[in-house]
């Protein structure tokens, strides 16, 4: 009896190491392609592989300026071993009239469900049809240091969106700020791109920058453009602010409190509230007055690979991050930028608010500017050869470059560009 016992339990644990070699064999992989680091992606990653244990994620990581040539020469020739690709919904328009990202259009119902803000769901869309699921958005606002400002007797700028600030009044207290001791007045997050850079112009009335049929003719060389161009290139000529940092460093020069106003995202709230000398707040992104407020808006969002070979594992995985509360908050766990999803918003919400100990109900500034300023980038097939050269224009002009000169050569540039495209 002894002996069948063992022979008995031996076969159990046989099967049992059957089953799971059976399992392990049967277990999907997905590749997940983004410009994000790891530690971002691990947390949405570990959360629907606990729900989804026949399915394994794979993230690749690579740097944001090589992610759209990584997708021209990877999906561009059918390479298949991507399955889920992080889109930058202004480039939606470009891949999907390329062919490079699948039509989601008969998902529309769950997008729409999962992700029902029109503004979002307009980011993921081109002629008609969905190209991705959206995963996150974005807005900018005004920090300020509270003791820069009041070593200046400036008085500190209200949170209240009725009480916006303009961009007059901005420079003016910048300058003051200066006059007593710091060593900055103003600096842009992302003082050389577009996302930023595109609410000045709109709040002065010079739109875009792009217009015509499909938005395929550039309006960059117009006065208004030339005019809010020079008054930005003059903010670093007067050093006003700074010349000679990249856009990792504008953070770092807040945080050390060497400027006194920062024109950035949420996502580096976290970063402020953890130390213990910095008194800051927040208020409204500014606007150039007799113009509109005008805010940023957009971000990433999740696409599938047309040519995928697991396409229902991708489905699953780029639903989970971005149409669940539970996977799409995930997304944010180390990345605070706002989420699409509603419920995931509000666990969003309820974080920031635990971490805004100093600065106050920024939940609240951050939903008014979603809802009733926020202008997306221009939703046309030529956006990335016009971004392209406009990021290398912004440049030029914070370094020095004639304004007008810079923008009518940008102008014959992207027209030259663009009209391939027509």
């Amino acid at each position: 009896m002894g002996y069948f016992k063992r022979l008995s339990g031996a076969m159990v644990g046989l099967a049992a190491l059957i089953t799971a070699g059976s399992a392990l064999a049967q277990q999907t992989t997905i590749t997940l392609l983004t410009a994000e680091r790891d530690e971002t992606m691990q947390p949405v990653i570990q959360g629907f592989e606990k729900l989804h244990p026949d399915i394994k994620v794979i993230h690749q990581s690579v740097p944001f300026n090589d992610l759209n040539a990584a997708i021209e020469s990877r999906i561009g020739q059918g390479d298949t071993s991507i399955d889920v690709i992080a889109a930058d919904t202004p480039r939606i328009p470009a891949f999907a009239s390329k062919g490079y990202l699948k039509d989601l259009s008969d998902r529309s119902d769950e997008i729409k469900a999962g992700a029902p803000n029109p503004v979002d769901l307009e980011q993921v869309s081109y002629d008609g049809k969905i190209y991705a699921y959206p995963m996150w958005t974005s807005t900018q606002m005004l920090y300020f240091n509270r003791a820069l400002l009041k070593k200046a007797g400036v008085e500190f700028p209200s949170a209240d969106v009725n009480k916006r600030l303009t961009w007059d009044q901005v420079i003016d207290a910048a300058k003051a700020t200066q006059k007593a001791g710091a060593k900055w007045g103003i600096e842009f997050q992302q003082f050389d791109r577009y996302y930023q850079l595109q609410a000045l112009f709109e709040s002065a009335g010079a739109g875009s920058g792009l217009t015509g049929d499909g938005l395929l003719k550039s309006d960059v060389g117009s006065e208004a453009w030339v005019a809010t161009a020079k008054w930005y290139g003059d903010l670093f000529t007067d050093e006003v602010a700074p010349r000679g940092v990249n856009p990792e460093q504008t953070d770092d020069l807040f945080f050390n409190g060497e400027v006194a106003f920062l024109v950035g995202g949420p996502w580096s709230i976290s970063r402020f509230e953890a130390s213990k000398d910095l008194d800051y707040g927040v208020a409204p992104h500014p606007f150039f007055k007799g113009g509109k407020p005008v805010t940023a808006t957009g971000s990433w969002a999740l696409a599938i690979n047309p040519k995928t070979t697991h396409l229902e594992a991708a489905q699953a995985f780029a639903e989970y991050a971005s149409l669940t509360g539970e996977g799409n908050y995930l997304t944010t766990e180390n990345n605070p930028v706002p989420p699409t999803n509603p419920d995931a918003f509000k666990s969003y919400a309820d974080k920031m608010a635990s971490l805004a100990g100093k600065i106050g109900p920024v939940v609240d500034l951050i939903n008014s500017e979603l809802q009733n300023t926020a202008v997306g980038r221009p939703r046309t097939v030529g956006f990335v050869a016009f971004e392209t050269v406009m990021n290398k224009a912004f440049a030029d002009i914070r370094n020095g470059s004639d304004a007008g000169e810079t923008l009518k050569s940008a102008e014959k540039q992207i027209d030259r560009q663009l009209s391939r495209l027509k």
